[in-house]
Formats: structure tokens, sequence, C-alpha cells
């Protein structure tokens, strides 16, 4: 029997690089997906990657924000 669990999950607290390496450490794999249209998408994307300054980030922790 194959379970569908719909989830609806905020990361506006993860702020930092370190909350989000803690998010990631401390669950289990997790596919999801953004709701709505292409541009609501990459805006969300867009939103994510300026608030964790991911141009100036090192290679490894550009790997966190990626996994």
């Amino acid at each position: 029997m194959i379970t569908i669990l719909k989830l609806i999950m905020n990361i506006e607290n993860l702020l930092s690089l370190a909350a989000l390496k803690e998010f990631i450490d401390g669950n289990q794999p997790v596919a999801f997906t953004v709701l709505g249209s292409k541009s609501k998408k990459y805006q969300f994307i867009q939103k994510t990657l300026i608030k964790l300054t991911y141009l100036t980030l090192p290679r490894s922790d550009k790997g966190i924000v990626k996994r």
C-alpha cells in the first residue's frame, strides 16, 4: 500500500546556513516541491539563495544548500 502525505513546510525560520545544516542533518531524506507556477518556483529559489548569500559561500557550503 502506498501512502501519500501532503505536508506544508515553512522554511522561513531557516535564516542561516547553520540552521539549514541542522535541519538537513536531523531529518530523513525528503523530497518536496514548490506549489505554484514556474515563475513562483523561481522566485522562491531566488529568495532562498539570496537569504543564504549563496554566491559568496565556499564550495563546501554551496553543497549544503543544494542538498
